[in-house]
């Protein structure tokens, strides 16, 4: 699997961008398999077909689709690479989204040094899904990482998200048996 096509279009595009999802997650620590990978962006630039010309010109099936009012996303482009891998490039619609990706760090994921949001911005996500599935990979994370950190870190952050969002946060604490003070 390689996502080297799809990091170049949005590097020529000038595009900030961090791998999320499975893929960030299993890089962060909690092995998860999936197929697609998940890069977050605010540059609404991704929707214009004419920035995957390179991944069309090399096989590549782009297909972009912008997000009404209603959805939690501003939009999503679905990449298939000439390779089978499966690329989704979401486009960010809120602004403390934004912050995920200027704090992502750089890692080795996939074969590629990829700017990887960091644990802490990847329990924001997957709270404000609040799908079972996230809320368990909420959970993985602040078990496997360093617990005082990860509570700082995401406490420092989410109020900048909707605040439907802390009520979780705090279930998820008090389900493992931790406090805020």
């Amino acid at each position: 699997m390689t996502v080297e096509p799809v990091c170049r279009a949005l590097d020529e595009l000038g595009a900030s961008y961090a791998l999320i999802g499975a893929h960030a997650i299993a890089a962060r620590g909690y092995p998860r398999f999936t197929v697609d990978v998940d890069l977050l962006t605010s540059d609404p630039r991704v929707l214009e077909r004419e920035t995957w010309a390179l991944v069309e010109r090399e096989g590549g099936s782009v297909d972009p689709r912008r997000g009404d009012e209603d959805d939690p996303l501003a939009g999503v482009v679905h990449i298939e690479l000439a390779d089978e891998s499966e690329v989704d490039v979401i486009l960010a619609r809120w602004k403390w989204e934004a912050g995920v990706i200027d704090r992502a760090e750089r890692m080795m994921v996939m074969g590629s040094l990829l700017p990887v949001a960091r644990a802490s911005d990847l329990i924001l996500l997957k709270l404000s899904a609040g799908g079972y599935l996230d809320l368990h990979d909420a959970a993985a994370l602040l078990r496997i990482g360093d617990r005082a950190l990860l509570v700082r870190d995401v406490e420092a952050h989410i109020g900048e998200v909707r605040p439907d969002v802390r009520a979780l946060w705090r279930e998820l604490l008090e389900r493992q048996g931790h406090t805020l003070e």
